[in-house]
């Protein structure tokens, strides 16, 4: 049985579980109906796609699983960064954030 404080290390430690382990930085291709997690160099490449003039009506890229996709360009809604930095201040806000306003319970 662990101290109290060896519990709340591993509390505040981020899970590392599936693909996330292999990949603790990533990029989301943001799209209306779904996302898509790729790599940084991935990313890059869509970026470089989306930035041509003129621009190009479909774009293929890989997902960090392997998976291929051809989608196109004007459905690609935007690109977001995921570092283990920014998630974990992400989720110190969205904590302090709830400690300040409580959700409020609904009665049904």
């Amino acid at each position: 049985m662990g101290s109290e404080r060896e519990r709340e290390q591993s509390e505040e430690r981020p899970r590392q579980d599936g693909l996330e382990s292999f990949f603790p930085e990533y990029h989301l291709v943001v799209m209306r109906q779904c996302s898509h997690m790729v790599s940084t160099v991935m990313a890059r490449h869509i970026e470089q796609e989306l930035d041509r003039r003129p621009q190009p009506r479909w774009i293929t890229f890989v997902d960090v699983a392997g998976a291929r996709f051809r989608v196109r360009a004007d459905a690609i809604e935007g690109l977001e960064q995921s570092s283990p930095e920014s998630r974990k201040l992400l989720r110190r806000f969205r904590e302090e954030r709830d400690r300040e306003d409580p959700p409020e319970s609904f009665p049904f």
